[in-house]
């Protein structure tokens, strides 16, 4: 009390004698604190009048009491679900018009079924239950009732399962967490893998643990979505409904997680064998096009590919990042793949100037040694590569190791001669694998849009998780059909060590340069050409690339009144000839010839320049089969894509008042 002594001033609430430092004044207010503070002292609130002396101890206690309660006042607070101190229950005496199932041990709930094999539901899923159908699951159910009777236990066990719930649908926008919160098409939409290909990416994770924040299926969740989408951290803030720190911290466990964990059992020459790719990655096309009967090499198919950054503002990096042939800034992973689509690895990524090309990066990995590259590659193995790679071949070659590429076409040469145009379509038929497996990986929107440069540390960690999440969950994209493969590789091998006698033809004849005798008429017309299958016309172009830009090159070649243009000469009947306009420039057009008998065609020849080849036929040959042998004779509707330049203005094209007055003008 305020009588023991100025000397002294013991503390009101413990006693002890307070030091000068230590001691603090309880001063007369009308502050909410200060009457809370005489009633936890158990003093009058009227007695405003005198000053109390409290120690710092005491102090300190009251204020963080004070604190706590009022965080869990503002809080919704949710009882432990052992809360209750006594183990007896109340009797079920409330009657309320829920409808429930009777109990019993003997049959299921569902089915009816009788069987000693029953599982008991938790309290949770029963509570699930009653939340989605508002059918309550009683333990043993059986019977159907229109009231059930609860007791006080009962009923606050379902309420807070419903609070529970509905907290957690407000606090996750995406759920992750719940086995029934995103569907197997959703899942793939935002993470590019099913619901059970995500359970099995978790079961991978081992360190990550679960923060106030989010759990760990939350942490792996995050990753992937930010790879599927590309999304920016604020925006998926907003859909977990994590602060933006969070998101990042998240994502950076979650990275370095996996790329310890998941992507080196899946992705790197390290993880699996040279054997497995041989028997079980490699199709019998390419065994048959490219092996041999002495030796079963492995058949591997490599190109490089880009991811674009920022333009940086360090000078010297931002020259040697930046790419001559995109003319923008990016790094190039080098891909090498088998040919069924198989992700061997991954390597890089590199740099993007000149130095850095396709032969100097496969060179380097290779002297380099990575991942023991060199004790997995074997001499007489086959490395399918485009154009790029022609520095590397004298390297690859003192290796004993077989190149496989495209033919180039020699300077002041127009056209591949047949050898060579023939040569190179054996390559492209196997060498397509590479670009669908980098525009797989480009489906991972993150790969495709630019990244910032702050994370150029670890789009090597990205890309190999990514390609390990394609080889573990997606199918491959060159299964084959073993016996057809074997039959197409035969005739493919066959056609190439043939000459194209259509061209010699039109050469020796002088096809080419008689005009006055070719006479256009319209394909409606009745015109002897035999009529051709799906089957036939994918057998003549041996692929289905050449096919899908048939309906663009005819409708392109379509009059306003839907006639399709060809000529004929009186003298030559079984030979068509046809101008076709080139897609890429405006300024070329190329002729070709088509030779075809009752019922067959026999040749084809196109001045462009992969045209003389007979291992398939070009894209213009192919528009022009697909059109007179398929379009004509089932009717199929040609309407060219969209023209979008009804949208746009052009200056090239000015309104007749602007042109009078600019000619008056320079007159």
């Amino acid at each position: 009390m305020p009588g023991d002594g100025p000397k002294q001033h013991p503390c009101i609430s413990c006693g002890k004698r307070t030091k000068a430092d230590q001691r603090r004044f309880i001063k007369p207010g009308s502050s909410e604190s200060y009457k809370l503070y005489l009633q936890h002292l158990g003093l009058s609130v009227n007695c405003e009048n005198y000053v109390y002396v409290t120690c710092l101890n005491c102090h300190t206690k009251f204020y963080k009491s004070i604190k706590k309660t009022s965080k869990e006042t503002e809080e919704d607070y949710e009882p432990p679900a052992k809360s209750l101190k006594s183990d007896v229950k109340s009797p079920n005496i409330i009657p309320l018009p829920i409808v429930s199932s009777g109990k019993s041990h003997s049959s299921c709930v569902i089915c009816k079924k009788r069987t000693s094999r029953l599982l008991t539901l938790s309290a949770e899923r029963r509570h699930h239950i009653f939340i989605l159908s508002g059918h309550l699951l009683l333990s043993g159910a059986r019977s159907v009732h229109d009231t059930t009777y609860f007791n006080k236990t009962d009923i606050f066990s379902l309420i807070s399962t419903i609070r529970a719930a509905a907290i957690r649908n407000k606090k996750n926008r995406l759920d992750f967490d719940s086995s029934d919160g995103l569907s197997d098409a959703d899942s793939v939409n935002l993470t590019g893998i099913s619901r059970a290909d995500f359970d099995d990416v978790v079961s991978h994770v081992q360190s990550i643990r679960a923060t106030m924040n989010r759990s760990i299926r939350a942490c792996i969740a995050l990753l992937l979505v930010k790879l599927r989408t590309g999304l920016s951290h604020r925006m998926l803030s907003t859909l977990f409904n994590i602060e933006k720190c969070g998101v990042r911290g998240a994502i950076t466990t979650a990275r370095r997680e996996l790329s310890e964990t998941f992507t080196p059992k899946y992705v790197g020459f390290d993880h699996i064998s040279r054997e497995e790719i041989i028997q079980d990655h490699t199709t019998p096309l390419a065994k048959e096009l490219f092996g041999s009967d002495l030796h079963n090499p492995a058949i591997l198919v490599v190109d490089g590919t880009y991811v674009f950054i920022q333009k940086s503002s360090n000078f010297r990096f931002q020259r040697r990042s930046y790419s001559q042939h995109k003319n923008r800034p990016l790094v190039k992973p080098m891909v090498i793949v088998s040919t069924t689509g198989y992700i061997i690895s991954v390597l890089g990524p590199y740099f993007a100037d000149q130095k850095n090309n396709d032969a100097s990066i496969l060179k380097h990995n290779i002297q380099s040694n990575m991942e023991n590259i060199k004790d997995w590659l074997h001499q007489e193995d086959v490395l399918v590569v485009d154009r790029g790679f022609r520095d590397s071949i004298n390297f690859l070659d003192s290796l004993g190791i077989r190149c496989q590429m495209p033919a180039f076409l020699p300077k002041g040469q127009k056209q591949h001669t047949t050898d060579e145009a023939n040569t190179s379509r054996l390559v492209t038929k196997i060498r397509w694998i590479v670009e669908s497996v980098n525009g797989r990986l480009k489906q991972w929107k993150f790969l495709q849009n630019v990244v910032p440069n702050t994370q150029i540390p670890f789009i090597r960690d990205y890309v190999c998780l990514v390609a390990a999440l394609c080889n573990k969950y997606r199918q491959p994209l060159n299964a084959g059909n073993p016996e057809n493969n074997v039959i197409l590789a035969a005739k493919m091998k066959y056609l190439a060590s043939q000459t194209n006698k259509l061209q010699e033809r039109v050469e020796s004849e002088g096809l080419h340069r008689r005009v006055k005798s070719w006479t256009p008429i319209n394909a409606a017309d009745s015109l002897d050409f035999p009529r051709l299958s799906e089957e036939d016309l994918c057998n003549l172009t041996i692929g289905v690339y050449q096919l899908k830009l048939a309906k663009g090159y005819t409708a392109q070649h379509m009059d306003e009144e839907g006639d399709y243009v060809i000529m004929v000469n009186a003298d030559i009947p079984d030979v068509l000839r046809i101008r076709i306009q080139s897609r890429h420039i405006s300024s070329k057009q190329y002729l070709l010839w088509i030779e075809h008998s009752e019922g067959a065609v026999t040749g084809w020849y196109c001045q462009c320049r992969a045209g003389a080849r007979i291992v398939g036929a070009c894209a213009h040959v192919a528009s022009v089969l697909w059109f007179l042998g398929y379009e004509r004779h089932d009717n199929f509707a040609v309407r060219p894509s969209q023209d979008w330049a009804d949208y746009l203005e052009d200056a090239a094209v000015l309104p007749d008042s602007s042109e009078s007055e600019m000619s008056a003008t320079e007159e």
